[in-house]
């Protein structure tokens, strides 16, 4: 079971790598999607584009080398519920809103709601089940 925890931790860690990593490339992209949301001022959606993706680097880098792993995991679930949380005030407002998840172009008004909620809740299992095995680099039991 643990080893389970690891790897969809790590897993969970690349994923915010790669989000990351594709806001920092366009951040101006990132900007315009946060903005389409609709809750958030512009000087909050300039700070937030600016340094959600650094925060999603440090968080997956932690992830996927196994260190700080504690704060990691609160802030990857802290980021995730966040995410959830926008999607699904979207989704009920009947936004039509860019997800700004990994860069895709793509509106979660036309593609649907469901899969980025539904990837944003299974990356939050993924942590639970990390927290539930619970166990760290040396083989013991995390306290």
């Amino acid at each position: 079971m643990r080893r389970l925890g690891q790897f969809v931790e790590i897993i969970v860690g690349v994923a915010f790598l790669w989000a990351g990593i594709v806001k920092l490339t366009d951040p101006s992209a990132f900007l315009s999607a946060i903005l389409t949301y609709e809750v958030f001022s512009y000087k909050v959606s300039v700070i937030a584009s600016l340094g959600v993706p650094y925060l999603e680097l440090c968080v997956g880098a932690c992830l996927v080398f196994r260190v700080m792993k504690g704060g990691a995991r609160l802030l990857a679930v802290g980021l995730l519920v966040v995410f959830v949380i926008l999607l699904s005030q979207a989704a009920m407002r009947g936004l039509d809103v860019d997800c700004g998840c990994f860069g895709s172009s793509t509106k979660s008004s036309e593609a649907g709601f469901f899969l980025p909620i539904a990837r944003d809740v299974l990356m939050l299992v993924g942590i639970g089940l990390g927290i539930l095995a619970g166990g760290n680099a040396n083989g013991s039991r995390e306290k």
